[in-house]
């Protein structure tokens, strides 16, 4: 399998996944991205865990030859695709060796992959769900005026995030880091 793209494209994309893969991981393969290349639309498919939080984006292609999918480490090649400038990459796949040989302007550079099966799959959402709609600019605005209260420790990981109540005629958002408390209510 063969492929190219842009290597700021690929760079922001790998940083914005990055916040997901915990130092620690339950399994090994949840330290690793999963590249699932899309032939015939010409997108690449990027994905990470940390087994309870999954993320996923697209990027376009330049080229590509074939559909496949595999995962690799994601620090070295973070740590790679970090310092380039804007310029094509191109990744050649052996999955026979499992290695994805990496080719930019100025040399080149080889890392180890792994089969993308291993990787767990997210949950699909039952039948009986229910959808909730927010605006874009409503949810950014009541996570805005929260955030800043949370904690930023490892100590007490309840207190990194956001509690949102969803009730018919509300919204509310509460964060605290023990010493900040703010409730933000929206109507809906």
């Amino acid at each position: 399998m063969r492929f190219t793209l842009s290597s700021t494209a690929l760079s922001s994309k790998l940083i914005a996944l990055s916040r997901v893969i915990n130092s620690k991981n339950s399994l090994p393969i949840l330290s690793d991205f999963v590249f699932e290349v899309l032939f015939r639309s010409n997108t690449l498919k990027l994905t990470a865990s940390d087994s309870e939080n999954m993320i996923k984006t697209s990027v376009e292609l330049n080229e590509s030859d074939e559909d496949g999918s595999f995962a690799i480490g994601n620090h070295d090649l973070l740590e790679a695709v970090k310092g380039f400038s804007e310029q094509p990459l191109t990744f050649e796949v052996d999955r026979s060796s499992n290695l994805a040989k990496i080719v930019y302007q100025n040399g080149q550079f080889s890392l180890s992959i792994e089969s993308a099966d291993e990787f767990p799959q997210a949950l699909q959402v039952g039948e009986g769900a229910s959808t909730i709609t927010i605006g874009s600019d409503l949810l950014g605005d009541c996570i805005n005026r929260s955030i800043f209260a949370t904690a930023q420790g490892e100590l007490r990981p309840v207190m990194n995030g956001i509690y949102i109540n969803l009730a018919p005629d509300a919204l509310t958002f509460v964060g605290t880091d023990a010493h900040k408390l703010v409730k933000y209510e929206a109507e809906t």
